[in-house]
């Protein structure tokens, strides 16, 4: 069965609590006859989140919207992995973040909206399972920082350290492990996606009540491709 894939704009995607995780897929064996218990990794890893998003009246007809489009379980969520703690919008206004941004002469698209601000960084060649990233960085470019999410072709990958390196670029380690090979002058993008489905039936579901707001939980586990 051939899967869609549903982008949710950035704008839409207004969390009330962040909680992206890595799930290690760790299996408990019990505990032997000497007291120790032991765990069993045998599955692939993948990113889950359950993170809550406030609609006002604009957005709960969007996401009703998407929510539809995606049919249960059947198809798929290209989602931004929105962390207001290590994300790159700290000193990017609300109207840039949410309306993106504008042409030159600061208009916007009929819709009130702009084009989407998606920093990114240029990586040196890497291979499947490295778990260490080489970057270059540009003068009065942004730069990653530890706990941060970032992505390449849409697969999520956590900073786990920076290291300055010879080349006057930098050593980013990461988890998990890379999951694709990486060609030199790729684009890592410093605002994470991921691809996710529902982990449930039924999730997401807008309801709102008088003040014509919905705050949905949402629950979402990593497509392992």
């Amino acid at each position: 069965m051939q899967r869609k894939i549903i982008t949710v704009p950035r704008s839409l995607f207004r969390v009330l609590d962040v909680n992206w995780d890595i799930d290690w897929r760790g299996q408990s064996a019990g505990a032997s006859t000497d007291g120790v218990t032991r765990t069993t990794y045998n599955a692939f890893p993948r990113w889950v989140g359950s993170p809550s998003i406030v609609l006002g009246r604009e957005w709960v007809s969007q996401w009703r919207a998407i929510r539809g489009a995606a049919q249960g379980m059947v198809n798929l969520y290209r989602l931004p992995m929105v962390d207001p703690v290590c994300g790159v919008f700290g000193s990017v206004s609300d109207q840039v973040q949410y309306q993106g941004l504008p042409f030159s002469t600061d208009q916007r698209f009929s819709t009130g909206y702009g084009f989407e601000y998606a920093p990114f960084i240029y990586a040196k060649a890497a291979s499947r399972g490295d778990t260490v990233l080489r970057l270059v960085i540009a003068s009065d470019g942004d730069v990653p920082r530890v706990g941060q999410f970032i992505s390449h072709d849409d697969y999520p990958y956590m900073v786990t350290s920076i290291t300055p390196d010879v080349s006057g670029g930098i050593e980013v380690g990461i988890q998990m492990p890379l999951r694709q090979k990486i060609p030199v002058g790729a684009e890592i993008q410093l605002a994470a996606y991921g691809v996710f489905e529902a982990a449930e039936e039924g999730m997401g579901n807008p309801a709102y009540g008088l003040d014509l707001v919905s705050r949905p939980r949402l629950s979402f586990r990593e497509w392992l491709r």
